[in-house]
């Protein structure tokens, strides 16, 4: 894993789950479900689940992120707050 992230070959976090994750899973402290849910939506891995990934590949933290961010931006619809500001605005 470490390898496929340094040379950029992991391109979602989903790619994570045709790897052997039982182990990493234990360690994580997170259920095999929870995780590879979090990796299907990635926006829902907390930083402290990132940090721990980080430490136990001996990966960048930097590296994980930007793979994660790169998908989440994807998943996560753009908020549009000015519908809520315009009805303050009237109150």
């Amino acid at each position: 894993m470490k390898a496929r992230f340094e040379t950029e070959t992991i391109h979602k976090m989903s790619d994570l789950s045709d790897m052997y994750i039982t182990g990493m899973t234990k360690i994580l402290g997170i259920g095999y479900d929870g995780f590879i849910s979090k990796c299907s939506s990635p926006e829902k891995f907390v930083v402290g689940d990132l940090v721990k990934l980080s430490q136990i590949l001996n990966v960048d933290i930097e590296v994980i992120m930007k793979v994660v961010l790169k998908e989440a931006k994807k998943n996560v619809k753009p908020r549009d707050l000015n519908a809520i500001l315009k009805a303050e605005d009237n109150s």
